[in-house]
């Protein structure tokens, strides 16, 4: 008995050590680099769907998650120009806590809300528009601190929390009829045409790493449906989205785009692929703090351009693809003090999606 009890504990081991796969994370910069890592689990010896175990170097299991679309995340961090080992092999990751979540909120109509440690943002849902209200872009949710805190602040009276400084976050920044931080739109005779609420949505990823939503929006102009994909990750004030258009039957125009309030000629900053610029808040004589705002187009061939109090990045010439684009924020009061730590901070993340890790699979 002893000797098949043996037996199967040797064949289990055999089973485990043949099932782990080394993943070496090479930095090809001279910067130190901390971000997620994306592995294709189709890739891998092993079957992922169960879930699966990151070690590393030292064989200490590091945050992983396993995405909608069959990615495995893991959360590394590589030095200049060095590589970082890490062992992957099936099995159920230990519990941690989430550094992003959202959900829907019917706590005020039905908005969409979701955060990571840094920032959070907010859509306008078909109740809204309903009572007529023209909330069309993405809102921003500033916050002092790394933990969730939406959950907490939607369970309070909105009427009394969302404006005002409590000590870990609020809204204020002003969206009202505009495309608000980074939102989609179709150009149609050089002007444009407001999304306006999503019709439908799903929520794809819940953490702990990332945040993905789907949001649907049926009812544009002529028959066109908008579908729209966003993915918020730990430790970044940039959100990504992906973006297209059924119903396209002759090239068109789309762009993404954010609101212009502030009347200081240095405060919109237009670079190679991104445009940024310094938003006063809904109130700057008693906030005295401002709102960075970003769009990061690492990917896309577009044309930058102020238009209708707006900053736009459009892409001409589309015919039914994928757009792809990130949009950020950081608040003064945070993690980012000042518009040259934005600057820096859109330089590292365009950097960062222009030299990627070099990611080499060992199975």
């Amino acid at each position: 008995m002893k000797k098949h009890i043996l037996s199967a504990f040797l064949l289990l081991c055999t089973a485990t050590s043949l099932a782990q796969v080394k993943v070496t994370i090479s930095n090809p910069t001279a910067l130190q680099r901390k971000e997620l890592v994306a592995i294709d689990t189709t890739l891998l010896s092993f079957s992922a769907s169960k879930g699966v175990i990151v070690r590393d170097a030292f064989g200490i299991e590091r945050t992983s998650q396993l995405t909608y679309d069959g990615q495995l995340l893991i959360d590394v961090h590589v030095s200049p120009l060095s590589k970082a080992v890490y062992t992957l092999q099936p099995g159920i990751p230990a519990p941690v806590l989430s550094s992003v979540g959202g959900q829907q909120y019917p706590e005020r109509l039905d908005d969409i809300a979701f955060e990571n440690d840094r920032i959070g943002f907010r859509l306008y849902g078909p109740a809204l528009q309903r009572k007529g209200e023209k909330g069309f872009g993405h809102d921003v949710w500033v916050k002092r601190t790394t933990e969730l805190v939406l959950p907490e602040l939607y369970r309070n009276d909105p009427r009394l929390s969302f404006h005002l400084d409590y000590g870990k976050a609020l809204d204020c920044y002003a969206v009202g009829p505009t495309l608000g931080c980074g939102t989609p739109c179709l150009i149609r005779n050089g002007k444009i045409v407001y999304p306006w609420c999503y019709e439908t949505y799903k929520i794809l990823d819940k953490g702990p790493l990332r945040f993905t939503v789907q949001v649907d929006f049926p009812n544009t102009a002529d028959g066109i449906i908008e579908h729209r994909i966003l993915s918020l990750d730990k430790g970044s004030n940039f959100c990504e989205a992906t973006v297209w258009y059924s119903g396209i039957k002759q090239s068109a125009e789309v762009a993404a785009g954010f609101a212009i309030r502030s009347s200081k000629p240095d405060g919109i900053v237009i670079g190679d692929g991104y445009v940024h610029y310094a938003d006063p808040t809904i109130d700057p004589e008693r906030h005295q703090s401002e709102i960075y705002v970003a769009l990061l187009f690492p990917d896309a061939n577009v044309d930058i351009r102020k238009q209708e109090s707006h900053a736009l990045g459009i892409l001409k010439d589309y015919r039914g693809q994928r757009f792809h684009y990130f949009f950020g924020a950081a608040w003064s009061e945070f993690d980012v003090r000042s518009q040259q730590e934005w600057q820096c901070r859109i330089e590292g993340m365009m950097g960062a999606r222009r030299q990627p890790l070099q990611v080499n699979i060992e199975n």
